[in-house]
């Protein structure tokens, strides 16, 4: 991918800047810094997001495992469970991940489809990471296969998920996290942990990620291949990392990281880019890293 249509993109967002004050006063109840100073912080995040969402950040990160999947099905089955392996260290969650599709082979989903899960039971039996075990990976094959078995692709899936709640992004997670549970049943108690219940209220950091994986595009890291949701509506992946760099910096005043606090740092980051806000999940990162201060 070339970064010219990434540029354009950010282009197209700053057209229409500075926001107004009845849009400053929509979040200002959440947001720590005044109007001028939330502005003037605009040109420095953009600067970190630009200089870290490049082609060698995929060297070092869960997504360069995804890349190498010629067809769309597997990406999308590839990207999930990298996405629910993104807990801790990126090499570690890289190793682990590779370390899972050396049983699922080149195609997948094929293998998803045409194997079983005592197979599965097999294949993962000594399977360690963070908490995960072979209880966790099975219930997460048994859910992928079910909804492929109901809609071809996992877009599909996320698409009717959209639909079924009037396309409104603040309920998206909720109503996936009860389709793929319904799907992987029995669902395990523990592994409620890695796919929350829809009342839990979590901020669902893995699952935005693999949506910000999936559907962002234009730019040399993310893969941009579906879209049933613009990358507008997109919600930022909280962690606690990204938590405290947020709070740090002024962007959000709420001390949990939960789905509130998503929906409160995305509409501030909105404000900052409306067309794409979560593209300063890449300055989290760069900040991060750099260990930078205003």
């Amino acid at each position: 991918m070339t970064n010219t249509p990434h540029s354009s993109r950010n282009h197209e967002s700053n057209a229409s800047w500075p926001p107004s004050r009845a849009a400053y006063r929509e979040i200002s109840s959440y947001c720590a810094l005044s109007k001028p100073k939330l502005e003037a912080l605009k040109p420095w995040l953009d600067n970190h997001a630009a200089r870290f969402e490049e082609p060698r950040y995929i060297e070092n990160d869960p997504i360069g495992v995804v890349v190498g999947y010629e067809e769309a099905v597997d990406r999308e089955i590839v990207a999930f469970l990298a996405a629910m392996m993104a807990w801790g260290r990126r090499e570690i969650v890289i190793q682990k991940t590779l370390l899972l599709m050396e049983n699922l082979g080149p195609h997948p989903a094929l293998t998803l489809r045409e194997t079983s899960e005592e197979q599965w039971m097999q294949w993962f039996a000594s399977f360690r990471h963070r908490t995960f075990n072979v209880i966790d990976i099975v219930a997460f094959l048994r859910g992928l296969k079910v909804l492929l078995q109901q809609g071809e692709t996992l877009e599909t899936i996320w698409k009717e998920c959209f639909d079924a709640v009037q396309q409104d992004p603040v309920c998206l997670m909720s109503e996936f996290q009860r389709r793929f549970r319904a799907a992987a049943e029995p669902f395990p108690k523990r592994t409620s942990r890695h796919i929350s219940t829809p009342e839990s209220k979590t901020a669902s950091k893995r699952l935005w990620m693999y949506l910000r994986w999936m559907v962002r595009s234009g730019g040399p890291v993310d893969l941009g291949q579906w879209t049933f949701i613009s990358p507008s509506q997109l919600r930022i992946p909280l962690d606690v990392h990204v938590g405290r760099q947020s709070r740090r910096l002024g962007l959000l005043k709420r001390k949990a990281n939960d789905a509130l606090a998503v929906e409160q740092l995305t509409s501030v980051l909105r404000y900052l880019d409306p067309l794409d806000p979560v593209k300063y999940d890449y300055a989290f990162l760069g900040i991060g890293i750099e260990g930078e201060s205003l």
